[in-house]
């Protein structure tokens, strides 16, 4: 219970009352000759917010034992009914807080923790009861470039008639801009890790993320017949005409709703139906198709029907590229016993790689699997039973995750045959002997029997 006293008038009793912050409940006893209450506003610590990390996006303050003071919304935040203050990137922040503030202002951004204020732990010095003492205002200042002609004004003018004679201090925690999303490089760097869910460890947190990627990247890429499709099914059908027989993928649903597959049949060698069959239907379809593929499997842009589009599969190279680095940052901040770093340069680039030949590799092999799958069928089946177009969909990301295990078993194998770790591993070794092979092979050789000879000058 706030603290509160009494004292003596001519012909009655006053009662003092003092409060921490605005909108507090008064709870104290008035009993005896005590006929008024007086209740007294004691100064509070300001706490400010200012965070420019240029994002766009929404932060959220919260407490876990006492509560604060909107000043945007003059509004108490109450910690018992988990109450939170929401703000943008580049809007200031301004809340007040108690001199017996307990516990921690949490900030957080999408659910993560950008960092957690302490008041009475980064400031321990012992304020007093008196109401005109104010303790000292904390910034938290994340990614903030200095303005002059918009400094930060921690006092307000209803806060400005503090004595001259107070000492006055102030408590500035700068974050780094590069600092404050560390622990989404910190995911990543231990993402490489092995769940052991395999004998041969392949399966690790970041192997999930880019076949997730990955099929991210196959809907992306796919999403105009994908969306038509969903929701109809489709059959083979073999008809024999007089210049032979022909096969033909028969769509359920009306044609006439449709803008890209507006045909109730296509041939299966007819362009629109390339990228659901992977190119079935004849040899020369399918190497066109697989061959499209890896050269898909890299490209972040891409000319479709006159103009440039952004490609999934381009996006999951990134993410995939951007896992390796924080996968090799980890090791190259590490100093070994010899003094030297884990990891260099060509570490990276080894790794980098290795992970874009294996993505061209998956890619045509899902193709390649999925137009003999479509093949097959074609071949012994006079009409094949319907089937949902969704299961294609699945059919081929499933395939795609069977293969990228099976290429990166085969890729450990291998490796183990030449007494490495992994390809990754031997490529690197390979690439640092490259710069001293160009300087050996690269010397003029025409001079190397002529002996050096030096003359005394005349």
């Amino acid at each position: 219970m706030p603290d509160s006293k009494t004292k003596d008038s001519s012909d009655l009793t006053i009662q003092e009352h003092c409060i921490d912050l605005p909108g507090e409940s008064v709870q104290c006893w008035i009993g005896g000759g005590t006929d008024k209450l007086k209740v007294i506003l004691r100064k509070h610590r300001d706490v400010i917010f200012d965070i420019h990390l240029g994002n766009g996006k929404t932060y959220s303050l919260e407490t876990t034992e006492s509560d604060f003071y909107n000043t945007r919304e003059k509004k108490l935040v109450c910690a018992a009914r988990q109450g939170r203050v929401t703000f943008n990137d580049g809007e200031r922040m301004h809340v007040w807080v108690s001199r017996g503030f307990r516990g921690s202002l949490i900030l957080k951004c999408d659910g993560h923790v950008l960092s957690e204020v302490k008041p009475n732990e980064w400031d321990t010095h012992r304020y007093s009861d008196d109401p005109k003492e104010k303790p000292a205002p904390i910034i938290v200042a994340i990614g903030h470039q200095s303005n002059p002609q918009k400094p930060i004004t921690p006092l307000t003018a209803t806060n400005k008639e503090t004595s001259n004679n107070d000492e006055q201090s102030l408590h500035v925690h700068e974050l780094s801009k590069e600092g404050a999303p560390s622990y989404i490089l910190k995911f990543f760097e231990e993402g490489g890790d092995s769940l052991h869910w395999d004998k041969k460890d392949i399966i690790t947190r970041n192997w999930i993320f880019a076949q997730l990627g990955g099929a991210e990247a196959y809907m992306f890429d796919n999403r105009a017949w994908i969306k038509e499709l969903l929701n109809c099914e489709f059959k083979l059908l073999k008809v024999i005409h007089k210049s032979g027989t022909k096969i033909y993928v028969v769509f359920n649903g009306n044609n006439k709703l449709r803008e890209l597959m507006s045909a109730t049949k296509y041939g299966l060698q007819h362009p629109k139906i390339l990228k659901i069959t992977g190119g079935a239907g004849g040899a020369k379809q399918t190497w066109e198709a697989t061959g499209g593929a890896v050269k898909d499997s890299i490209k972040l842009f891409a000319k479709e029907e006159g103009k440039m589009v952004l490609k999934g599969a381009g996006l999951a190279v990134v993410l995939t590229i951007g896992m390796d680095m924080a996968e090799w940052y980890k090791d190259y901040s590490e100093i070994g016993p010899d003094g030297k770093r884990k990891k260099d340069l060509y570490d990276l680039a080894g790794k980098v790689g290795i992970d874009l030949v294996k993505g061209g590799l998956v890619a045509a092999l899902t193709t390649a699997t999925i137009a003999t799958c479509f093949s097959a069928v074609a071949g012994v089946v006079v009409t094949a039973a319907a089937a949902p177009v969704i299961l294609v969909v699945l059919g081929t990301i499933a395939v795609s995750v069977v293969l990228a295990y099976a290429v990166d078993r085969i890729d450990k194998a291998i490796a183990e045959k030449a007494g490495e770790q992994d390809s990754a591993t031997w490529v690197t070794k390979k690439l640092r002997h490259i710069p001293q092979y160009l300087l050996e092979t690269t010397k003029d050789t025409r001079y190397k029997h002529y002996s050096i000879t030096r003359e005394s000058p005349i």
